[in-house]
Order: C-alpha cells, then sequence, then structure tokens
C-alpha cells in the first residue's frame, strides 16, 4: 500500500510539474494554423473572405501559388485574468519565398496578424480565442510593432504600431486587437501622429506647401459612472495641425475624444475641442 501511496503523489507530482511547462512557438503555431511544418515554419492558407473576392483588398491575391505561408511568433505573454492563467499569442503570415517568384516585399506588402489566446487545462493547450488573420498590417513584408496592453480589470489585448512614409508625407496609426467571445477582432483604430516635413524644400520657392504637424497620446481609464466596469474608456488628447490638400487650409487638431466599449467595438462616445491661446511674452527692456 505504501508502494501505492507514493505511485499516485508521484505522478501527481507529474502532472502538476506538466501544468507548469511553457507554450513552445511551434505548439502556438500549431493551434492557430492548419497544417504547420515545425521544420520548415510554413502553414497552409486560408483566404479571408476579402481575399476570395475580385475587388482590391489588403493582403495578396487568393490563389495555389500563394496556398503555402510562412509564419513566425510576435509575442507570447502569460497572464491572469479572473483567477485563470492565460497565454496570449501574436504570430505574422506572409507567403512563402519561392525562388521563382517575385518575394513578398514591397510597400503595401503587409503580413497577416494572427492572435490566438489559450488556456492549459485537460493536459493540454486549449484555444479560447483566436483569428488567424485578424487583419493586413506592417509593410514591406514586415509586420509592425506589437504589445499586450490592458483594457480593463481583467482584460487584455494587443495594440500595433504602424508608422508609414510617402512623398514626404509621414503618419503613424495604433490598432487595438481584442478577443471577442471565440475569435479575435479589431475594435479600434487611430492616427496618432502625421506631418508632411518630407514634402516641403525650403530652397524651392514654388513649393506652395504649408508646414504641419499633430500628433495624439491616448490611455485607457476606468470612468467615474461605472458604466465601463468590464471594458476601460479610452481618452485621446491631440494637438497640432492638419491639411487635406493644397486646396484646404490648415486645419486645428486639437481635440479631446472619449471612446467607449460597446456591442463588439469602441465607439466615440464625445468629442471636445478647444483653442491653444499662446501667452504673450513681454518685451525685455533694453
Amino acid at each position: 500500500m505504501r508502494y501505492l501511496v507514493l505511485f499516485f503523489v508521484f505522478s501527481g507530482a507529474m502532472c502538476a510539474l506538466r501544468a507548469q511547462e511553457p507554450l513552445s512557438e511551434d505548439d502556438a503555431l500549431k493551434l492557430i494554423y492548419s497544417q504547420y511544418d515545425a521544420g520548415k515554419k510554413t502553414a497552409h492558407w486560408v483566404c479571408t473572405r476579402d481575399q476570395e473576392k475580385k475587388t482590391m483588398h489588403a493582403g495578396w491575391p487568393c490563389s495555389k501559388k500563394h496556398q503555402t505561408v510562412s509564419v513566425s511568433v510576435l509575442l507570447m505573454a502569460k497572464i491572469n485574468e479572473d483567477g485563470t492563467e492565460r497565454t496570449y499569442i501574436a504570430t505574422s503570415a506572409k507567403p512563402s519565398s519561392n525562388p521563382d517568384e517575385s518575394s513578398y516585399d514591397c510597400h503595401a506588402c503587409a503580413p497577416a496578424i494572427g492572435v490566438g489566446v489559450v488556456v492549459w487545462a485537460a493536459n493540454h493547450w486549449i484555444l479560447e480565442s483566436t483569428n488567424a488573420a485578424v487583419g493586413f498590417y506592417g509593410g514591406w513584408g514586415n509586420p509592425p510593432e506589437i504589445a499586450l496592453v490592458q483594457v480593463g480589470q481583467e482584460k487584455h489585448a494587443l495594440i500595433l504600431s504602424t508608422n508609414d512614409l510617402a512623398q514626404g508625407y509621414a503618419w503613424s496609426t495604433k490598432f487595438l486587437l481584442m478577443p471577442l467571445d471565440k475569435t479575435v477582432a479589431e475594435v479600434w483604430n487611430i492616427q496618432d501622429e502625421q506631418d508632411n516635413e518630407g514634402a516641403i524644400d525650403p530652397d524651392d520657392k514654388l513649393n506652395k506647401e504649408v508646414p504641419y504637424k499633430s500628433s495624439a497620446t491616448f490611455k485607457f481609464y476606468a470612468a467615474d459612472d461605472g458604466i465601463s466596469r468590464d471594458y476601460y474608456d479610452i481618452e485621446v488628447i491631440s494637438r497640432g495641425s492638419s491639411r487635406v490638400d493644397l486646396d484646404h487650409p490648415l486645419k486645428q487638431e486639437n481635440w479631446t475624444e472619449i471612446y467607449r466599449f460597446s456591442k463588439g467595438k469602441y465607439r466615440l462616445l464625445r468629442r471636445k475641442e478647444f483653442t491653444e491661446i499662446k501667452k504673450a511674452t513681454k518685451e525685455l527692456a533694453h
């Protein structure tokens, strides 16, 4: 009987030890993608609905020559939510390199960003939420910067940061990807920086460009009204100016916006514009 007890104690210890093993990148990729090949780091691509359409869409064409994609893990983060340990996974996919074809590295060539949220149960990893193609983000075949953020007392999401430059015009955009039941979706985005500094040549007297620049910062917070208990509100504060084109005057981008999560999206709750008044400087006495 003593040996039997020791056997059960040893078996229980082994199960507990297994439960604490970290999720490997190969395990994560196998959960998110179909027919994942750990040796080649490739998988079978299932086209999105937009890719199946003949109209313009983000990403690469849906065809047999693009059915194999190279995949990689961008982020893996283990956190505790409501007493349950979850692992958030962000991945990237793009057409696999083929010596006979041009590589996927153009300006508009954005990889597909996938997200999965997994938990350990019954001695194996279980996907709670997953989407192998939340959207196409980045450029030149490279994924954007990505980070885990807290969007509620027991809620988390992933935020993507993209930067772009074209013809001297620069801008930055943030995208918020959040698990919603069994899937993951983009629930909010904001252009947080823009300027035309690169389009202005001080030596070109015919250049009619007027310099502009605007930037915004944002934060997640619990509102005092108690309504945003599950998901925090988002406050955005913007400063600066922008311009649509040469036919339009400068537009002031001095405003504050509040967004609240409702029906699967962060929606604008209110906006307040204001005018910045520069303080007059006193002339120094001569």
